[in-house]
Protein backbone atom coordinates (compact mmCIF):
# COMPACT_ATOMS: atom_id res chain seq x y z
CA UNK A 1 0.00 0.00 0.00
CA UNK A 2 1.58 3.40 -0.76
CA UNK A 3 1.82 5.91 2.32
CA UNK A 4 1.67 9.14 2.04
CA UNK A 5 4.02 9.99 4.98
CA UNK A 6 6.60 8.15 3.26
CA UNK A 7 6.77 10.75 1.04
CA UNK A 8 5.69 13.70 3.65
CA UNK A 9 7.87 15.65 6.27
CA UNK A 10 6.75 18.21 8.54
CA UNK A 11 8.71 20.97 7.10
CA UNK A 12 7.08 20.55 3.54
CA UNK A 13 3.93 21.68 4.85
CA UNK A 14 3.84 25.73 4.32
CA UNK A 15 1.68 28.38 5.06
CA UNK A 16 0.35 30.37 3.57
CA UNK A 17 -2.32 33.36 3.74
CA UNK A 18 -3.13 34.11 0.08
CA UNK A 19 -2.87 31.96 -2.99
CA UNK A 20 -0.86 34.06 -5.66
CA UNK A 21 -0.69 31.48 -8.03
CA UNK A 22 3.31 31.52 -9.40
CA UNK A 23 4.74 32.44 -6.22
CA UNK A 24 2.35 29.94 -4.31
CA UNK A 25 3.23 26.65 -6.59
CA UNK A 26 7.09 27.86 -7.05
CA UNK A 27 7.31 28.16 -3.64
CA UNK A 28 5.41 24.66 -2.63
CA UNK A 29 7.60 22.97 -5.81
CA UNK A 30 10.61 24.24 -4.69
CA UNK A 31 10.01 22.73 -1.08
CA UNK A 32 10.09 19.17 -2.97
CA UNK A 33 13.28 19.86 -4.47
CA UNK A 34 14.98 21.85 -1.51
CA UNK A 35 17.92 18.92 -1.35
CA UNK A 36 18.85 19.19 -4.55
CA UNK A 37 21.20 21.27 -6.93
CA UNK A 38 20.63 24.47 -8.43
CA UNK A 39 20.60 22.82 -11.51
CA UNK A 40 17.27 20.82 -10.54
CA UNK A 41 15.53 24.24 -8.71
CA UNK A 42 15.84 26.25 -12.41
CA UNK A 43 14.07 23.50 -14.17
CA UNK A 44 11.16 23.71 -11.94
CA UNK A 45 11.34 27.16 -12.30
CA UNK A 46 11.48 26.65 -16.06
CA UNK A 47 8.66 23.77 -15.99
CA UNK A 48 6.04 26.08 -13.70
CA UNK A 49 6.97 28.53 -16.53
CA UNK A 50 6.12 26.63 -19.31
CA UNK A 51 2.78 25.14 -17.69
CA UNK A 52 1.33 28.65 -16.43
CA UNK A 53 -2.66 27.92 -15.53
CA UNK A 54 -1.82 24.73 -15.05
CA UNK A 55 -4.66 22.57 -13.53
CA UNK A 56 -5.57 21.45 -10.24
CA UNK A 57 -6.94 18.04 -9.26
CA UNK A 58 -10.29 18.98 -7.06
CA UNK A 59 -9.55 15.68 -4.33
CA UNK A 60 -12.36 16.31 -2.14
CA UNK A 61 -14.26 18.70 -0.10
CA UNK A 62 -11.43 21.60 0.45
CA UNK A 63 -8.80 19.82 -0.79
CA UNK A 64 -6.58 20.02 -4.59
CA UNK A 65 -3.68 18.17 -6.15
CA UNK A 66 -1.46 19.66 -8.71
CA UNK A 67 1.96 17.94 -10.29
CA UNK A 68 4.97 18.17 -12.19
CA UNK A 69 7.23 15.52 -13.63
CA UNK A 70 10.54 15.93 -13.01
CA UNK A 71 12.56 12.40 -13.94
CA UNK A 72 15.76 14.14 -11.85
CA UNK A 73 14.71 13.51 -9.06
CA UNK A 74 14.99 9.76 -7.60
CA UNK A 75 11.27 9.66 -5.93
CA UNK A 76 7.76 11.14 -5.38
CA UNK A 77 7.95 13.96 -3.44
CA UNK A 78 5.47 16.24 -1.86
CA UNK A 79 4.78 19.25 -0.47
CA UNK A 80 1.35 20.80 0.95
CA UNK A 81 0.36 24.49 1.08
CA UNK A 82 -2.13 25.42 3.90
CA UNK A 83 -4.39 28.37 3.56
CA UNK A 84 -5.67 29.89 6.87
CA UNK A 85 -9.56 29.79 4.93
CA UNK A 86 -10.95 28.27 1.87
CA UNK A 87 -9.06 30.12 -0.94
CA UNK A 88 -10.09 30.54 -5.25
CA UNK A 89 -7.08 28.85 -6.84
CA UNK A 90 -9.27 28.56 -10.00
CA UNK A 91 -12.83 29.20 -11.51
CA UNK A 92 -14.03 26.36 -10.08
CA UNK A 93 -12.32 25.11 -6.80
CA UNK A 94 -12.11 26.69 -3.59
CA UNK A 95 -9.28 25.12 -1.33
CA UNK A 96 -8.42 24.88 2.40
CA UNK A 97 -5.01 22.63 1.36
CA UNK A 98 -3.15 22.42 -1.88
CA UNK A 99 -1.30 19.19 -2.47
CA UNK A 100 2.16 19.47 -4.71
CA UNK A 101 4.45 16.45 -6.13
CA UNK A 102 7.36 16.14 -8.03
CA UNK A 103 6.94 12.77 -10.03
CA UNK A 104 9.67 11.07 -11.71
CA UNK A 105 8.31 9.32 -14.81
CA UNK A 106 9.37 6.07 -13.13
CA UNK A 107 6.74 6.44 -10.31
CA UNK A 108 3.86 6.55 -12.21
CA UNK A 109 1.83 3.96 -11.34
CA UNK A 110 2.94 4.55 -7.79
CA UNK A 111 1.35 8.46 -8.17
CA UNK A 112 -2.17 6.85 -8.96
CA UNK A 113 -2.11 4.71 -6.11
CA UNK A 114 -1.30 7.65 -3.79
CA UNK A 115 -4.00 10.12 -5.35
CA UNK A 116 -6.51 7.19 -4.52
CA UNK A 117 -5.00 6.82 -0.56
CA UNK A 118 -5.23 10.80 -0.53
CA UNK A 119 -8.81 10.55 -1.80
CA UNK A 120 -9.30 7.99 1.07
CA UNK A 121 -7.50 9.83 3.94
CA UNK A 122 -9.39 13.65 3.26
CA UNK A 123 -12.93 12.25 3.12
CA UNK A 124 -12.15 11.24 6.93
CA UNK A 125 -14.82 13.77 8.81
CA UNK A 126 -12.19 15.53 10.85
CA UNK A 127 -9.63 15.47 7.85
CA UNK A 128 -10.71 19.47 7.26
CA UNK A 129 -10.78 20.56 10.69
CA UNK A 130 -7.13 18.94 10.85
CA UNK A 131 -5.81 20.55 7.62
CA UNK A 132 -7.32 24.32 8.59
CA UNK A 133 -5.69 24.40 11.56
CA UNK A 134 -2.43 24.95 10.63
CA UNK A 135 -0.71 22.02 13.05
CA UNK A 136 2.00 21.09 11.63
CA UNK A 137 2.63 18.23 14.13
CA UNK A 138 -1.66 17.32 14.26
CA UNK A 139 -1.31 16.84 10.20
CA UNK A 140 1.70 14.08 10.68
CA UNK A 141 -0.15 12.45 13.19
CA UNK A 142 -3.72 12.36 11.43
CA UNK A 143 -1.78 10.88 8.48
CA UNK A 144 0.18 8.20 10.25
CA UNK A 145 -2.90 7.55 12.44
CA UNK A 146 -4.52 7.11 9.52
CA UNK A 147 -1.72 4.76 7.64
CA UNK A 148 -1.50 2.43 10.79
CA UNK A 149 -5.29 0.92 9.80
Amino acid sequence: MVKLISYLSEDNILEFSEYKESETLEKLFKTCVKDYSEEINKRVTDILEAKKNGKCLNLTKAFALTHIRLDEVDNIKVSIGLFGKKVKINKSNRVQALFCLVIPESKCQTYLGLIAHLTRLLSEDKAESVFRSGNRKGIMEFIESFEEI
